[in-house]
């Protein structure tokens, strides 16, 4: 019985560890704050929105 309860908290510990992991290092990859798309290099054209959407969907809205 203890062979169990064990194996399921290292399992839960383990799987805790991961989140934080992939957590931390999306805080540290990922930019934050608002992107600019320039089409042909014209200003006036230019897209602000948010990061890590679809291009297409960008394009659209």
């Amino acid at each position: 019985m203890l062979s169990i309860i064990l194996g399921v908290v290292m399992f839960t510990i383990i799987v805790l560890a991961l989140v934080l992991v992939i957590l931390f290092a999306k805080s540290k990859l990922v930019p934050t704050g608002d992107i600019t798309i320039s089409i042909n290099g014209e200003p006036d054209k230019a897209i602000i929105t948010q990061p890590g959407g679809k291009l297409l969907s960008a394009l659209a809205g």
